[in-house]
């Protein structure tokens, strides 16, 4: 699915403050402690799981206190990209800008294991003066937290495990956490409001369902696959598709596509904020197969939606 735009998320509270660090006259980071043995079996830590992180806020984590060792965070730089990312700029002893990108629940990037940071498996794939630097944080959803660096001039990838190392440690210590109005899907577990029967009506036989992101599910290797994700964004209207009667006076946005197979969207938003904005949450249905053209995708797509509506909590 497309990326959401770099948008400022309502709601979640960024607190970026000045704080006194390191002596940056004589240094711009630390040295990162890398145990060069792999940690073998799952991750069992708490702190990393996906439950923890979707209520994490994100930005909020990326303050002078966690990046003190990397040198004077940009307060004015806090840049949300969606729940579970955001980006922010800071700037080393010597003047440089490092521009962090840090994302809670990223897939792996496939990159060689080259030991542990802070008891989880690390990968670090460096390009071309950027780096990505990856915690596993679930090796059967092949999950991982990334920190993705730009440092002209200096050692993107050293700045990059001591982000990450510092973010893992600020995890254990009293994070910080987003606003949870009354009602608010934050915390919820999107795989765990659509029965296994409904998926198996709409998609098909086999469909096996996976975390997408903090907070999506998605099911795939039946006849077709869906994808249901939530995040803060402007509340749809008639641009997202047309207007459909959801029950219970909720209003969904319905949108067919038919460019290669069928896809069907349905959006709705289902918690207001201000602004415009809110709590908006999709359902895709995408099939690629030879009988699209048959398929009543936006039928089964209202199946799944309905079924789903009185799972979630109502403010």
């Amino acid at each position: 699915m497309p990326s959401p735009a770099r948008v400022a998320v309502i709601g979640l509270a960024v607190a970026l403050t000045a704080a006194c660090g390191p002596d940056l006259a004589k240094q711009n980071f630390p040295r990162t402690t890398i145990s060069a043995s792999p940690a073998a079996g799952p991750v069992n830590d708490e702190a990393v799981s996906v439950a923890n992180l979707r209520t994490i806020d994100t930005c909020a984590l990326l303050d002078a206190n966690t990046l003190a060792g990397l040198g004077k965070v940009d307060p004015h730089s806090a840049d949300v990209f969606k729940l579970g990312e955001c980006g922010v700029d800071v700037v080393d002893a010597g003047g440089k800008k490092i521009s962090l990108d840090l994302q809670l629940a990223d897939l792996a990037i496939n990159a060689q294991v080259t030991g542990t940071i802070e008891g989880l498996p690390l990968e670090v794939n460096d390009d071309n003066g950027g780096c990505d630097a990856a915690a596993i944080t679930d090796k059967s959803d092949s999950l991982a937290m990334t920190v993705h660096v730009n440092y002209p001039g200096g050692d993107a990838c050293g700045a990059g495990r001591t982000a990450l190392q510092e973010v893992l440690q600020r995890l254990h210590t009293n994070p910080p956490r987003v606003a949870q109005p009354a009602g608010s899907l934050v915390a919820v577990d999107f795989c765990t409001v659509v029965e296994d029967s409904t998926i198996t009506g709409a998609l098909g036989r086999g469909s096996k369902k996976s975390v997408y992101g903090l907070h999506g599910c998605s099911w795939s290797g039946g006849l077709a696959s869906g994808y249901l994700e939530y995040d803060t964004a402007l509340a749809p209207s008639t641009q997202d598709g047309d207007q459909i009667d959801l029950g219970g006076g909720l209003t969904g946005y319905q949108k067919l596509e038919t460019n290669a197979g069928k896809r069907c969207t349905i959006t709705w938003l289902h918690l207001p904020a201000r602004d415009g904005r809110g709590e908006v949450v999709s359902f895709q249905y995408n099939n690629y197969h030879d009988d699209a053209g048959n398929d009543d995708a936006c039928g089964k797509t209202q199946t799944v939606v309905k079924s789903l509506l009185p799972k979630l909590p109502r403010a």
